[in-house]
């Protein structure tokens, strides 16, 4: 099941045995393979976030175009998390972000080939991480690209193995239904709160399943049109625009201009060196036994543990309402939106301009940055406890105009807390 998945062991041939006949295996066992083929596109996907923050963070210039293009993708990215969830959830599986499945850095994406994909780091943004990096993770599959299981080429030729694999189990003649949603579990529509592309859909049908796997590849990859070749510095992407229709409906947009993939925008990115914004000059892949500088030591711990309690609330966003006892709120309105889009992006950019060392120079660096470690057990509390031990931290310092800055952003990300913390005790009881 998917609740027992090793990120950091093979699954096996996940999708064995998908091509076979579903009658010769019996039971539940090809089910299983699809909950688990669903859940490692879960995986898949939110493995891109972190080190496209840690990019997105380390630019100086919020209103340079690289920072807006990368800031676009991040929030497709959550919702692509979001609909690859609402698929696993569709066909009786439970979405996980924590434990084993939380990915640690440096790595590959999960299960994919290591000869074909590029190795992910927590890297500072330049052309080259642009293009080597997150260029190369959402590069589009070939023209007739085979479907591919867990050593896969490309991101989206494992999507085509799940949709394959979906296609395959609604033509067997034996076995439970597909669609059967779990009552523990509950799909999502409401979670993307992006102005960018892609819409968030219920699925309760191959159609529906076919059609959410169909916007993540085109919004991330792009597709290549049969007959055409695949031009990789063209002016917009190789897929139409996607959005609201005059009949209510939501899908391509015969007529206007194609949108632009993600591949497509980090490819603009990259080749324009020239206008490359400045970053802070942070570390690459930090790692806490670095830091001797106290205050980047307490910022990194605290940054953790709002990151570990975001994803337990992330995994608790897609249980049942009936599964969470009392009047606990909503994980996600209450912990995981303020805690990534406030709380996470102001302790990063604190850190990225604190030095690693007790001695160092911030306009020089090496500077910080946060390690994105999960770990079990964190509640409102801890985050407390810790922020308590960065400010006392952040208050030594020596020069007055950095204090005061970091005071000020700790203040700030107390003020967005407040309220977390005072829910922490109903939020704690709720049975995720």
């Amino acid at each position: 099941m998917p609740g027992a998945i090793d990120s950091k062991k093979p699954f096996g041939k996940l999708f064995c045995n998908l091509d076979d006949d579903v009658n010769a295996l019996g039971a539940d066992a090809p089910r299983k393979r699809l909950q688990q083929a669903a859940q490692l596109a879960i995986q898949v996907e939110f493995t891109t976030i972190p080190p496209y923050l840690t990019a997105l963070y380390s630019i100086v210039d919020v209103s340079s175009r690289a920072y807006q293009l990368l800031r676009s993708v991040v929030m497709e990215e959550m919702f692509h998390v979001n609909q690859a969830a609402n698929l696993l959830v569709a066909i009786g599986g439970q979405p996980r972000f924590t434990g084993n499945t939380a990915p640690a850095y440096p790595c590959y994406l999960p299960h994919a080939n290591p000869k074909r994909t590029p190795y992910i780091g927590l890297c500072p943004a330049s052309p080259e991480v642009f293009e080597n990096t997150f260029a190369a993770i959402e590069a589009p599959a070939p023209p007739h690209a085979p479907a591919q299981d867990e050593q896969y080429d490309t991101i989206a030729q494992l999507y085509e193995f799940l949709s394959d694999g979906i296609i395959r189990y609604r033509r067997a003649t034996l076995g439970p239904p597909l669609f059967d949603q779990s009552p523990r579990a509950r799909q999502r529509t409401d979670i993307y709160l992006g102005k960018f592309g892609g819409k968030s859909m219920v699925v309760h049908d191959v159609a529906t399943a076919l059609a959410g796997i169909d916007q993540i590849v085109q919004q991330g990859e792009g597709s290549v049109p049969v007959g055409q070749a695949m031009i990789a510095a063209s002016q917009w992407g190789t897929y139409n625009h996607f959005g609201d229709r005059v009949d209510g409906t939501y899908g391509p947009i015969i007529g206007t201009p194609y949108e632009m993939s993600h591949f497509r925008k980090f490819r603009l990115v990259a080749l324009d060196v020239v206008n490359f914004p400045a970053t802070y000059p942070i570390t690459s892949n930090p790692k806490r036994s670095d830091f001797s500088n106290e205050v980047a030591l307490r910022l990194v711990e605290t940054f953790d543990v709002a990151y570990s309690i975001m994803l337990d609330a992330l995994e608790g966003s897609f249980v049942a309402l009936s599964h969470q006892p009392g009047e606990a709120p909503d994980p996600f309105f209450a912990q995981t939106l303020p805690l990534m889009h406030h709380v996470m992006p102001k302790l990063a950019r604190g850190l990225m301009q604190t030095p690693m060392y007790s001695d160092g120079d911030s306009a020089v660096g090496p500077n910080a940055a946060p390690t994105y470690l999960y770990q079990t057990g964190c509640d409102a509390l801890a985050f407390k406890r810790q922020h308590t031990k960065a400010r006392e931290a952040a208050i030594k310092a020596t020069d007055r105009t950095r204090r005061d800055e970091l005071m000020a952003m700790l203040d700030d990300v107390q003020n967005y807390t407040a309220e977390l913390i005072s829910l922490q005790h109903s939020v704690s009881q709720a049975n995720y």
